[in-house]
């Protein structure tokens, strides 16, 4: 499963039953999709939970849902402290971060869940344990966009992309990443998104993370292949997509909040 993949089915899963338009069941079957159990640590010795355990938890804490952060390094997306926790976020990429419901006592902190990802297995028939590290963080309100806004710029951002790759083209690309890239712009990714989010947010996470893969695939390319002035071309003009893509995919999974709120 690509990154930031898990992050955001923890976020939006856990939103739909944490909200009650999912059974814990059917929540932690989405979240897990086709990794080994997923389990939560507090502590650094700690003894792990499972994931069901630990949704129960939040439910019975009166959080209203979770949220998605991508940081990267200069757009730190989605954080809003404590330092250490936007530390470990941004070590990673990702996190589902604790909205607390309004109607609760106030709180200063909400649960931070960062995941650990490790591989095991052959290439081609590898398998993934995932360890969340549950942390505290602010409950202090992120600027991100809204789903909208997140739509638009990242429709522009497809559209001004292309244009200034046209000097850099997929011809020098290696025949891998072009193969990949080429692939992936015809295809659809599974079903992300729990019913409550909706198809308009349904539709951009798909659009957001086949996005996100074209970037990983031109990233991936043999430097080789191109000039150090079309390396760095390519690399300034794929920044802005990459970017508009993470906001893209956090303002759909944060649709499923905001729907089942209303």
């Amino acid at each position: 499963m690509p990154s930031p993949l898990r992050a955001a089915l923890l976020a939006s899963w856990a939103t739909a039953f944490l909200q009650g338009s999912a059974p814990l069941e059917q929540a932690v079957r989405a979240i897990e999709a086709d990794d080994e159990p997923h389990l939560v640590v507090e502590a650094p010795m700690g003894a792990p939970d499972e994931l069901g355990d630990i949704l129960t938890s939040l439910r019975i804490e009166g959080l209203s849902g979770l949220r998605l952060a991508l940081p990267v390094s200069g757009d730190p997306l989605g954080l809003t402290g404590p330092p250490e926790v936007n530390r470990a976020v941004l070590a990673v990429g990702e996190a589902a971060i604790g909205v607390a419901a309004p109607a609760r006592p106030v709180r200063t902190t909400v649960p931070a869940l960062v995941p650990d990802v490790r591989a095991f297995g052959s290439p081609s028939d590898q398998g993934h344990c995932v360890t969340w590290r549950l942390s505290q963080a602010s409950t202090v309100p992120p600027d991100v966009p809204g789903l909208a806004q997140a739509d638009r710029d990242l429709t522009t951002a497809m559209r001004e992309t292309t244009q200034a790759l046209s000097s850099v083209t997929i011809a020098s690309w290696s025949s891998d990443a072009g193969d990949v890239a080429q692939r992936l712009r015809g295809s659809t990714q599974p079903l992300l998104l729990p019913q409550v989010a909706g198809p308009r947010a349904e539709s951009l996470a798909q659009r957001a993370v086949r996005v996100s893969l074209i970037v990983d695939a031109a990233r991936a390319d043999d430097a080789g292949t191109l000039t150090a002035h079309s390396a760095a071309l390519r690399a300034a003009s794929l920044a802005p997509l990459d970017r508009a893509a993470r906001r893209a995919l956090v303002a759909a999974v944060g649709a499923c909040h905001e729907l089942a709120m209303r």
